[in-house]
């Protein structure tokens, strides 16, 4: 039966606390039969008694002829601290309507609000009375840089880190959360804990906003009606030191438990001795974290070994590298011992921790005992990067039992899943995955969790952000991060390397600075999200004109990181000079803002983004393209000439990524283009015997660019290595998340254990093995292609897109090759062609344009090319023997 669900607000189910004044809704038809789809819709909007008779009291779209299921609201102003409740109907093909649950939403801070900063303390508390039985409660928190709200001597929410990072000067997140239960008749309490988080870090050059302070406002609905508010204050009480000693991100949280003051979120607590908190100016426009996903604890590992390399040294592995803390148990400890942890992604050859990757970063969480029977040490407002723990100071020898790990990263809601034959590339997924997840935490993407940087790097985040929004549903999150991007912006135009600038490093490097136009283009690519591109076009505008204006000659000289480490270097301008990058990247950044400007309906713009275009492609061919002679032979590629001090002249370049990103922009000219395909296949083929030579620029196209053009089977023979360098060598050697060398270092430096912007290569096993790609905006149309490889015989692969699930199966055996797909849409599925002739059957039948959702097929010389509509497809190809 036909049915309509997963119903979302600003693409989350049921958000409480939304301040968008425009929300778009979205749902998913799943019609039962093959080619039928969604032809119409009603949405309506309004209080629960007209929702249920299908009338909206605050908006009515009446029905609309659409294939469209993202819409944003057009209705009444929404109002502050209300919920809404809303239904959709679908009218199918056929003219069949179908209705959908009802689902809510609740309104935040809509209408404008004064609120009040307070400091002067890690702990803060309010008493207050309420007069009349509950029916409803929220309470509405911002507290920077961390915060831990308690009620009554409950902790309220389960948000791990919050609010989210920001530039705290722009903007600062606040969050709702239902009270309810915890608010009672009578006297109550209510307390915060303060954590110095990004806000108040003190550490090196890292951006210093100012002392921890809160913002609180506690909204109680009586059962007669009328409202109670609590709002922060002068009249809240404040003590300036408790038990935190200190917290710091890098540096770790030190703790003493005798400092503990029991009951002081609970009513009757005596504060006479603690001070008036200090009403403080405000800071950023505070805004909701309703549909941002937040920090919070995601798993628990327990160790996988126990080691003790010296007397008192306990070194537990957990088997994986992850991105959280530990949590210890410890029984019979006496008063004032000291108990310490230390954080580590690698050992030392006799078992110790090597901590020299680190850097500056302590990663120590200090303990000291209350001497109760059982304490549980935990850090609060800290994070480490991690796969060891060595604990000292302990009494006695911990257990196995004694010791767990708890894995943070932001609540994400994985869509995306790949697996395959080959279990290196199954390997390359997973810790892909977990480098991912261990990155995208506080509401930015972070390069490395563990060393004493864990910045939100551009370039990292564009480079594996095709990878992660196939894998989680990334809409908002990476709306937040652009952003924060924005925010980062100078009235120049540009922008820092980092975002939000907690280095200020400006400009950013232009490979860098593209994730303000590629991200955004992405999350129109994947869901359609056209507000990304509305509200950002003007940043990526004035990013464009501030790299334009260091042109010269159409050319793009500046640039800081070049392709970021290849094997053995850092960087390296002998193989890949930097203004081969910048000049594509402002190449590339041209076009997307052409098409941009297009869908956004500003044609005379798109015109003339299109014209610059053509002037940097001429620019960059007359440049760059050249023929060299070797000793033995001339080759084509792309090379930039310096000249030497002696005053000759030399090429550099013609690497795999200098020949790679022209060939997957299609700027190389016709006449030119064989040869420069030749000049890469021979570097990867023959000079670097089927391996990358390549950094984190070149490691996302240059297979990328052998499958375009005719190479997929060295393409896959360069993933699927196991020799230095390669993915397969870092899993060779231990790996469990990425790395950010190809090497294997441990010692002090550039070498982080946990790097994502390798994360490219999951792109492609969905689209180059399992065969998967959008071809149409929000998956309106897919491309269904699995490549036959020797040494893979089956790989499948799905994704949970905002029109319903994607999925393609397929394996190779005894000459029958079998394909199942799931399409929400649209497809365009290519079949291979096993042997000279083939048969291809359907849910065992021959197949015809008569078959239920073939819309037509064609034969090709190597596949057998089908169209397809919605529906779950069986398909099989066999040979024929010939006569």
């Amino acid at each position: 039966m036909s049915k309509i669900i997963d119903l979302r607000v600003e693409f989350t189910i049921n958000p409480l606390g939304l301040d968008e004044p425009k929300p778009r809704f979205s749902w998913i038809f799943m019609p039962a039969t093959r080619g039928n789809s969604q032809k119409a819709y009603r949405i309506v909007v309004g209080s629960l008694n007209n929702i249920t008779k299908d009338s909206g009291d605050v908006w009515d779209s009446g029905i609309v002829e659409s294939d469209d299921n993202i819409v944003e609201y057009k209705g009444l102003p929404l109002k502050s601290y209300t919920r809404y409740y809303w239904k959709v109907k679908v009218w199918d093909k056929e003219g069949k309507e179908y209705s959908s649950d009802i689902a809510w939403f609740e309104a935040g801070v809509i209408e404008p609000k004064d609120w009040t900063w307070i400091g002067g303390g890690q702990l803060m508390r309010k008493e207050f009375v309420i007069d009349k039985e509950v029916e409803e409660a929220r309470v509405y928190i911002s507290g920077l840089g961390y915060y831990e709200l308690r009620i009554n001597g409950n902790r309220v929410g389960d948000k791990a880190l919050d609010p989210p990072w920001s530039e705290y000067t722009k903007t600062v997140y606040y969050s709702v959360y239902d009270v309810t239960k915890l608010i009672r008749k009578g006297v109550n309490a209510m307390g915060v804990i303060l954590g110095r988080g990004r806000f108040g870090q003190r550490f090196g050059s890292v951006k210093y906003y100012g002392e921890p302070r809160a913002t609180v406002m506690l909204r109680v609905k009586l059962i007669d009606g009328s409202v109670v508010e609590i709002n922060t204050d002068e009249n809240w009480k404040c003590l300036q030191s408790g038990p935190i000693i200190s917290d710091d991100i890098y540096l770790g949280f030190r703790y003493d438990a005798r400092l503990e003051l029991k009951g002081w979120d609970l009513p009757g607590f005596d504060d006479s001795s603690w001070m008036s908190c200090s009403k403080l100016p405000p800071i950023g426009k505070l805004r909701s974290s309703a549909t941002i996903p937040a920090t919070k604890v995601m798993a628990i590992l327990k160790p996988r070994d126990h080691l003790n390399p010296a007397t008192g040294i306990h070194v537990f592995d957990f088997g994986q590298n992850i991105t959280g803390w530990v949590r210890v148990k410890v029984k019979g400890g006496i008063e004032g011992s000291e108990i310490r942890v230390r954080y580590a992604e690698l050992l030392n050859p006799d078992g110790t921790l090597n901590t020299l990757d680190l850097r500056g970063a302590e990663s120590t969480d200090v303990f000291i005992l209350r001497g109760e029977e059982v304490e549980i040490l935990e850090p609060r407002f800290t994070f480490h990067g991690f796969r060891y723990v060595e604990i000292t100071g302990y009494p006695g020898t911990p257990s196995m039992d004694d010791v767990e790990a708890e894995v943070i990263h932001a609540d994400l809601e994985p869509i995306g899943s790949f697996v395959s034959s080959n279990n290196l590339l199954n390997s390359i997924h997973r810790i892909t995955l977990w480098s991912l997840k261990g990155n995208l935490m506080n509401g930015v993407e972070t390069d490395c969790p563990q060393r004493d940087e864990r910045m939100g790097w551009l370039g990292d985040a564009w480079l594996s952000s095709d990878s992660a929004v196939l894998n989680f549903n990334m809409i908002r999150y990476y709306e937040k991060f652009i952003n924060d991007i924005i925010e980062s912006q100078k009235g120049d135009g540009s922008i820092s390397d980092v975002a939000p600038p907690y280095w200020e490093i400006y400009p950013a490097d232009p490979a860098w600075g593209t994730a303000l136009i590629y991200i955004p283009w992405g999350l129109y690519v994947y869901y359609n999200d056209k507000r990304i591109l509305e509200n950002s076009y003007d940043a990526m505008k004035k990013w464009w004109n501030y790299l334009n204006s260091m042109t010269k000659d159409g050319i793009l000289y500046f640039n800081k990181y070049g392709d970021w480490v290849p094997p053995g270097r850092v960087r390296s301008v002998e193989h890949c000079p930097p203004e081969i990058i910048s000049t594509w990247i402002l190449y590339r950044d041209t076009k997307l803002l052409s098409r941009i400007a297009k869908i956004l309906k500003k044609d005379t713009e798109a015109e003339l983004f299109e014209e610059k275009a053509k002037q940097i492609l001429e620019a960059f061919n007359r440049n760059f393209l050249s023929e060299v002679s070797m000793s033995h032979y001339s080759t084509m590629g792309y090379y930039s000439t310096y000249t030497s001090p002696d005053g000759s002249k030399v090429k550099f370049g013609g690497s795999q990524a200098c020949n790679t990103l022209p060939l997957v922009e299609d700027m190389v000219p016709k006449e030119a283009l064989e040869q420069v395909v030749k000049s890469l296949v021979k570097s990867v083929e023959v000079d670097w015997d089927k391996h990358l030579n390549v950094g984190i620029i070149g490691a996302k196209y240059v297979p990328e660019a052998l499958a375009r053009y005719g190479y997929v089977d060295l393409a896959y023979d360069t993933l699927t290595q196991e020799s230095y360098p390669s993915y397969g060598y870092m899993i060779k050697e231990g790996a469990t998340t990425l790395w950010e060398r190809w090497e294997k270092l441990t010692r002090s430096g550039m070498n982080s254990h946990n790097h994502h912007m390798f994360g490219s290569v999951d792109n492609w096993l969905y689209k180059y093995v399992a065969g998967l790609e959008v071809l149409e905006p929000s998956f309106k149309k897919v491309l269904i292609k699995p490549w036959l490889y020797k040494r893979l015989s089956h790989a499948s692969a799905s994704v949970r897109s905002i029109r319903g699930l994607v999925s393609v199966e397929w394996e190779l055996r005894n000459s029958v090759f079998k394909l199942k797909a799931t399409i929400p849409s649209f497809a365009e599925i290519h079949l291979p062609k096993i042997s000279e002739k083939v048969e291809v059957l359907e849910s065992g039948s021959i197949i015809s344009e008569k078959t239920p959702g073939i819309l037509s097929i064609k034969e090709g010389s190597d596949w057998i090319i089908v169209e397809a509509s919605s529906g779950n497809y069986d398909f099989e190809v066999r040979s024929v023997k010939g006569r």
